[in-house]
């Protein structure tokens, strides 16, 4: 990969450790966690406040056929931890935009222009994680951030800017919403594109530590780069 982030595994965190499990849910919170298209077709869910129990079930769910597993990024109703305690299970309930108490968190989803259903190969990768640290200089410099949460998703780059919890209503929706089409118009490239719709309080993110898996795991040949599923994990925890 050209832009490399850390061959040290040390430097590669992951919702499996305590202090990323700690910076994203306070004692009392709930988090849901979901796998769409289990098989191709069943989703599949759950709602935690233990971080033990987590750790064991999305690693068992790992072990399913699945398209990726993600997390609700935003304050929910703790209440919703009776669809499913601490643990995953089909269902045809997940969370919904009113079920979101606040918005803590900015998200920024930086992704390679190419064919739907496919994972990115290493150069296309490497230009979204070039591209996150020049839209993470300028919301920072030029927006007054905190420096941000940075991630490989395990197709792009992600960047996290730390929110006061705002009201997850109408008005604040409309405010990320407008900030992210800004951004788009002023960074976005034909190789790398911002996500725009990740706006509205019940979007589920990537869950750190599990692997992206969109299409089949192409090997390098002598006329096409790899594509890899890739294990998505956070590189810099602490905006340092």
């Amino acid at each position: 990969m050209e832009r490399e982030i850390s061959s040290n595994k040390n430097h590669q965190l992951t919702f499996f450790d305590s202090q990323v499990w700690n910076k994203f849910v306070n004692p009392g919170e709930v988090i849901e966690v979901r796998l769409p298209k289990v098989i191709g077709r069943w989703t599949y869910s759950g709602y935690f406040d233990d971080r033990d129990a987590f750790c064991k079930s999305v690693r068992e769910a790992e072990k399913l056929q699945h398209s990726g597993a993600y997390f609700t990024l935003q304050v929910i109703d703790p209440r919703l931890l009776g669809r499913a305690f601490n643990r995953i299970r089909q269902t045809d309930q997940t969370t919904s935009d009113r079920d979101v108490r606040f918005y803590r968190w900015l998200p920024l989803d930086l992704d390679p222009v190419r064919p739907a259903g496919i994972s990115s190969s290493d150069s296309e990768l490497a230009d979204a994680l070039k591209l996150s640290d020049v839209v993470a200089d300028y919301c920072v410099k030029e927006k007054g951030f905190s420096k941000p949460i940075r991630a490989m998703s395990g197709n792009g780059a992600h960047l996290l800017f730390r929110l006061a919890d705002l009201p997850a209503n109408d008005e604040n929706k409309k405010m990320i919403n407008n900030f992210l089409e800004g951004l788009a118009q002023r960074f976005d490239t034909e190789i790398v594109k911002l996500d725009t719709t990740v706006y509205n309080p019940a979007r589920v993110w990537k869950l750190y530590g599990t692997q992206a898996r969109k299409g089949d795991p192409l090997p390098a040949e002598q006329y096409r780069e790899a594509r890899p599923h890739r294990e998505s994990f956070i590189y810099d925890l602490e905006g340092r």
